[in-house]
């Protein structure tokens, strides 16, 4: 068992405060870089780290490519970095394919992150258990950066009853644990899935930015740990971030689950619409999975997570197999077979850590209510290219997935614009498909990020633009 550096990771590597209900996301641009670094040398001090849940507020940071270029990070030390990191999420066209980012959902369009809107530099994360406390914590933040940062964006977060998510099914439950933390057992994630610095599932380091010897600052920058004894491993005890607003159709997702639930006289089955719903999601609004419990909802299962495919359902006649649960997390089903499944699977897997946003509506609500809602969605990930985007475009974006033929991911897949997109449900002896599928997820922002260790941080403070050679 690894021992993780604790004391240098960032908290929201092991939790994401879902007991703590108010948070807010600020992104900031980088108007002055040696305030802003004299800034970040005093964050480094009091940055929530760790595991322990004694914190009533706490604070993340996490900075973006074009933020540590603002820092005075020289290109040779950012080309250190992963190609998609650096490269962003809106700047290439065929991530934004990758990503199933078009249509309405194209960076164009978007609200923040997009090409032609403010640079995002840094993302500042508070989390309070009132508001009261988050306004105070905030206010102290921004008279702290004050002519250093820019605030572009802000985004609250809400945690909404029965921690569901906007279109009213319990979240949260299917999270891995980390190899060496206060959570791991049997089945526990190897931690450099999640942090680089430690062993990954391949049994390897994984790929970490770091600052060659010869490269030193006039300051002689605080000491970070060795790599392979020619460079300072920046990565260690970090982290890359996925970041991105996803604005939910509520009312579109439940009519249209109204409208195919309907009886053969065409009047509103209400029980049937639930039900197409569950198949669509691969649980039932209270969190119970479909596989433990196929016919009805049963919240005694409601956090039941310790359940398998391959022998239980293995042609998807409870959990279709294009569900969006099955699809983000295959377990075992996956060919040539579970034992293999299972491994592939755990080099894929993401620690999710976004929230809602937005007041809540009832699922079958009849008033036409335009409110921005959705989730801010938070993946953690060592690898953003192996586990987020290979998520998103090999498993809910692919329409050959798991044998099927046309359909994507019925809640977040990128549906065609023109007629919709289908999604199949298994049955015996003849099959459903639900056709002209509506895209009920949009992008509406994103962007990578990098969530420094402490050390990391205090690193980037000391960071004076000038670099020498040897």
């Amino acid at each position: 068992m690894i021992e993780l550096e604790t004391s240098d990771i960032q908290s929201l590597v092991f939790r994401g405060y879902r007991e703590t209900p108010c948070a807010r996301y600020v992104l900031l641009e980088i108007i002055d870089a040696s305030r802003a670094r004299t800034w970040l040398g005093r964050m480094a001090g009091t940055i929530t780290i760790g595991e322990s849940r004694r914190y009533e507020v706490t604070t993340n940071l996490a900075v973006t490519a074009r933020g540590l270029l603002a820092l005075g990070m020289p290109g040779p030390v950012l080309a250190t970095f992963s190609l998609e990191f650096h490269e962003g999420m809106s700047s290439k066209e065929h991530r934004s394919r990758i990503l199933g980012d078009t249509g309405e959902s194209a960076p164009m369009a978007w609200q923040w992150g997009g090409p032609g809107g403010a640079p995002v530099h840094l993302m500042l994360m508070v989390y309070a258990p009132d508001p009261a406390s988050l306004e105070q914590s905030l206010a102290r933040h921004r008279a702290e950066y004050a002519g250093a940062l820019r605030t572009t964006f802000v985004r609250d977060s809400i945690t909404l009853p029965g921690r569901r998510e906007h279109f009213g099914f319990a979240d949260g439950i299917a999270q891995p644990a980390i190899e060496g933390s206060s959570r791991a057992g049997p089945d526990a994630v190897r931690a450099g899935e999640f942090v680089l610095g430690y062993p990954n599932a391949y049994d390897k380091l994984p790929v970490s930015p770091s600052v060659p010897l010869t490269l030193d600052c006039e300051h002689h920058l605080l000491p970070l740990p060795g790599s392979d004894g020619s460079a300072r491993d920046l990565g260690r005890n970090g982290t890359y971030l996925v970041v991105r607003q996803l604005e939910q159709e509520v009312q579109a997702f439940w009519r249209a689950m109204t409208e195919y639930g309907r009886d053969p006289s065409g009047n509103f089955d209400r029980s049937e619409a639930i039900r197409l719903a569950a198949k669509c999601v691969g649980r039932w609004p209270s969190g119970a999975p479909l596989v433990s419990s196929p016919e009805r909802d049963n919240p005694a299962y409601a956090r039941e997570n310790a359940f398998l495919y391959a022998e239980t359902d293995p042609h998807g006649l409870a959990c279709p197999i294009g569900s969006h649960i099955r699809r983000t997390n295959p377990r075992d089903s996956l060919e040539p077979g579970p034992a293999e499944s299972l491994r592939v699977v755990d080099r894929h897997r993401i620690l999710r850590r976004g929230r809602s946003y937005g007041p809540p509506l009832e699922p079958f609500a009849q008033e036409n209510e335009k409110a921005e809602r959705g989730l801010f969605f938070i993946c953690i990930n060592a690898n953003i290219r192996r586990q987020f985007e290979f998520i998103q475009q090999t498993w809910s974006n692919n329409p050959k997935f798991g044998g099927l033929v046309e359909d994507k991911d019925p809640l977040i897949g990128d549906q065609p614009a023109q007629g919709g997109g289908t999604f199949t449900i298994p049955a015996a002896p003849v099959r459903r498909r639900l056709e002209g599928l509506a895209r009920f997820v949009r992008v509406r922002g994103g962007e990578y990020f990098f969530l420094p260790s402490v050390r990391a941080l205090r690193f980037l403070a000391a960071l004076e633009g000038r670099f020498r050679g040897p």
